[in-house]
């Protein structure tokens, strides 16, 4: 896993994922998903009720952003906050990883894909420990 400059916006480099330490991969994304405040994009998805895609957003939730202050997103943000953050995991894998994600229109299903296939490795758990 390298970091490439000028990769990544901002301040924070992306760092490049090619197999390897998955788990301090995944930190540093977080921290970057965080920082663009794109991180519960990617944990929970785009949550619509309207089976077309159209639609309106789970009312609940939508309450509950505008009690604390979150504000209102159109779909159309919300699309655009997704796409910038499957930009950013798309950016941040090798060419080898990158045929596991290509398909996947949401960053939600990008990174479930990537936390499923590669769990972490015994250096990390043996740390955990």
């Amino acid at each position: 896993m390298a970091s490439e400059p000028g990769s990544g916006d901002g301040e924070l480099g992306v760092p490049i994922f090619g197999g390897d330490n998955h788990e301090f991969w995944s930190i540093r994304m977080k921290t970057i998903f965080k920082s663009h405040g794109l991180w519960e994009l990617v944990k929970k998805g785009i949550e619509c009720l309207d089976s077309k895609g159209a639609g309106e957003f789970d009312a609940k939730k939508k309450e509950k952003e505008e009690s604390s202050g979150a504000g209102k997103l159109t779909l159309t943000e919300l699309l655009m906050k997704d796409a910038k953050a499957l930009g950013l995991i798309q950016g941040a894998v090798s060419d080898e990883i990158f045929p596991r994600i290509s398909h996947e229109e949401t960053s939600k299903g990008a990174w479930d894909i990537l936390m499923k296939e590669f769990p972490g490795d015994k250096q990390v758990k043996s740390v955990k420990l």
